[in-house]
């Protein structure tokens, strides 16, 4: 199977494939996140082992775009020496799957990492599809359907809404999506983000008869929140027609749906 070790000290990196040796796996490595990113899209993988402190994009970065871009089909694993209780949490809520702390033992290693990849091999068929509201989106075919519906997006664009619909709840910032998406920092005044962002509501109908909210959160950026429509709620809709639709729309992501970070 193969490996993905991401690690910017040599001698770390030295010491994990010496953990690993006997293990039978192919181990390739890079030393920063935007190249693991990269290797990520044109690459098979079934192990990712994650150093946190990376130089330009953070481990827990690249995390959040394996989780937003590619699903749970890879194990992460992150080896770090970032050893308080809130880091480990904050791994494991982002999508980690182990969390190891350095100076690790090499024997402890090399079984998380088996056992990993043995639970990867088990749940190899487990389906790429997400479902949120009436959206169905599949990151390996990468369309997004509505109501069954295919809906044409742009490579950015269907990048942007795996984000989001991996996220649900989540916000967002701009400064993510412009590393995650773009592979760079964007400059403060650039409005890309929020066109792309414009473009994805009007073309996916984000809003609550479907299903979901998207929200814009001051000064941060954006959370896609999943609504329960209730049969009257539905009737109403259909009552009112489209042009009420689109004004609901507006609101929750421009209005009532916009919020603070608190």
């Amino acid at each position: 199977m193969n490996i993905l070790l991401v690690e910017d000290n040599p001698a770390q990196a030295a010491a994990v494939e010496n953990a690993m040796q006997e293990s039978g796996h192919r181990i390739s490595k890079v030393n920063c996140g935007d190249s693991a990113m990269r290797f990520l899209r044109s690459n098979e993988v079934d192990l990712v082992m994650l150093d946190w402190q990376l130089r330009g994009t953070t481990g827990l970065e690249v995390l959040q775009w394996i989780r937003g871009n590619l699903g749970r089909e890879q194990a992460v694993l992150f080896l770090t020496a970032r050893l308080s209780e809130a880091d480990i949490v904050q791994a494991l809520e982002a999508g980690a799957d182990d969390y190891v702390v350095k100076p690790f033992r090499a024997d402890e290693l090399a079984a998380r990492a088996g056992a990993l990849l043995h639970r990867t091999t088990r749940n190899e068929n487990t389906a790429k599809a997400v479902s949120v509201g009436s959206y169905i989106l599949d990151r390996g075919r990468r369309t997004v359907s509505l109501h069954d519906t295919p809906v044409e997006l742009t490579a950015k664009e269907f990048d942007m809404a795996a984000y989001l619909f991996a996220n649900v709840g989540r916000v967002v910032s701009r400064d993510l999506f412009a590393k995650l998406v773009w592979g760079r920092e964007l400059d403060i005044t650039s409005r890309t983000v929020d066109t792309h962002i414009y473009r994805l509501r009007r073309k996916l109908f984000l809003h609550p008869d479907n299903g979901v909210c998207l929200s814009t959160v001051y000064t941060h950026g954006y959370r896609l929140d999943e609504v329960a429509l209730t049969t009257a709620t539905s009737d109403a809709f259909a009552r009112q027609g489209f042009g009420k639709t689109v004004e609901l729309a507006a609101r929750c992501s421009n209005g009532s749906g916009s919020s603070r970070v608190r």
